[in-house]
């Protein structure tokens, strides 16, 4: 482990068969690198120097997010966001289960005599699933275009639920975005895609990178903001 002066914490390092250094800072504190084999330690805490103020200011932005307050269960009524809005649950029983935006609610159908809050929520994840599998192509379509100048071909796409983070590319150039992204705006799903194939070019987030991000998505910052501002709302159901 590596100590960080002036209050940002330790770090460690796993190394492994990869391309590119990665850096991670969690939003419980933690700071982690995975880093290829050919570099060796001194490498790596020399390119986590450069990083510094990258760092300082995601510890700033996890530490600023108020702790979500204790939700009530799931019920009639309760809101689900999708792509943006708010549609309230309309719980029905039926033969068979199933989800349907309909009517300006989300029509939820659980089998009589289920118990309802388990299955609800089973069945709203495996609903968000089905809906990121359909959006995110749809995103990778509109955001392709705003990429010519450096991406001659369409990278692989994979949708995953993560904890921490929004979207990640690896140094193979797969891109990954987070499942629970399907809530949020089309505005904001586009921003964290056009924010990872900007990392096929710059895998950190030197000057380099947002400057590729600034000319192809020049409003990116305040796509970013509104992601920040409903992070808690969002990532969390």
């Amino acid at each position: 482990m590596a100590d960080f002066p002036d209050s940002l914490p330790a770090y460690g390092v796993e190394f492994g068969r990869r391309k590119t250094l990665q850096i991670s800072v969690h939003p419980d504190g933690r700071v982690t690198v995975k880093a290829p084999l050919f570099l060796d330690r001194a490498a790596v805490d020399r390119a986590v120097e450069e990083q510094r103020e990258w760092i300082r200011k995601k510890l700033e932005h996890f530490r600023s997010i108020p702790a979500p307050a204790p939700r009530p269960p799931l019920g009639q009524g309760s809101p689900v966001p999708f792509l943006g809005q708010l549609y309230p649950l309309d719980i029905r029983e039926g033969k068979r289960q199933g989800a349907v935006i309909e009517g300006g609610a989300l029509r939820v159908t659980l089998r009589k005599g289920a118990e309802p809050e388990a299955p609800l929520q089973e069945l709203l994840n495996r609903w968000y699933s089905a809906r990121a599998a359909e959006e995110f192509p749809l995103a990778m379509k509109r955001c392709l275009p705003r990429c010519s100048s450096f991406l001659k071909e369409e990278p692989p796409l994979r949708i995953r639920i993560m904890r921490s983070r929004w979207g990640s590319c690896t140094g193979k150039g797969v891109v990954t975005l987070n499942t629970l992204l399907v809530k949020a705006s089309p505005a904001c799903i586009d921003y964290v895609l056009l924010h990872e194939l900007c990392h096929t070019v710059h895998p950190n987030h030197g000057r380099g990178f947002y400057s590729l991000l600034e000319s192809i998505l020049p409003g990116w910052k305040d796509r970013r903001k509104e992601l920040r501002e409903r992070a808690k709302d969002l990532l969390f159901f």
